[in-house]
């Protein structure tokens, strides 16, 4: 009996230890979880802030709809450390300037975006003679990373 009673015990230890030991699994969802790919969309309009978190940043900018009517949209963008390897800074873009976020639309509706591309197309009420690709996930930027920021890069 006490033999018994001591392998419950130890049994019901070890189901504890395994337990606590356990820990929850990071998980990440798809981009398609959230975002329509059926629903692309172009915006362009003030750039706010740039939220550089993880495990996604955020680029908010202000819409101004054809009836006047402003809204504020939040397009997520890949983690800071992705963006950095894409050839994005953060004085890339500062308040006011004038740009362009391509990609697609929330599944719920509300505004934001899954942002595939974002370009810079006016700099203090002056337009650009060409706009300046900040990011471009499916197109490398050409003006990205210099030589030697990254080891193993030529």
């Amino acid at each position: 009996m006490v033999k018994q009673l001591f392998a419950t015990i130890a049994s019901l230890c070890m189901l504890i230890m395994a337990l606590l030991m356990a820990q929850p699994a990071a998980s990440h969802h798809s981009v398609w979880a959230e975002f329509d790919n059926n629903r692309p969309m172009e915006l362009r309009g003030r750039f706010i802030e740039m939220d550089w978190v993880n495990p996604h940043s955020w680029v908010h900018l202000e819409v101004t709809a054809e009836d006047g009517t402003k809204t504020v949209w939040a397009a997520e963008t890949p983690p800071p450390n992705q963006l950095i390897r894409l050839g994005w800074r953060r004085s890339d873009l500062q308040e006011g300037d004038e740009i362009v976020v391509s990609g697609f639309a929330a599944k719920n509706g509300t505004a934001r975006l899954w942002a595939r591309d974002v370009k810079l197309v006016a700099q203090n009420g002056v337009m650009l003679d060409e706009p300046r690709t900040v990011m471009a996930l499916f197109d490398p930027n050409p003006n990205g990373i210099p030589a030697g920021v990254l080891p193993g890069r030529k």
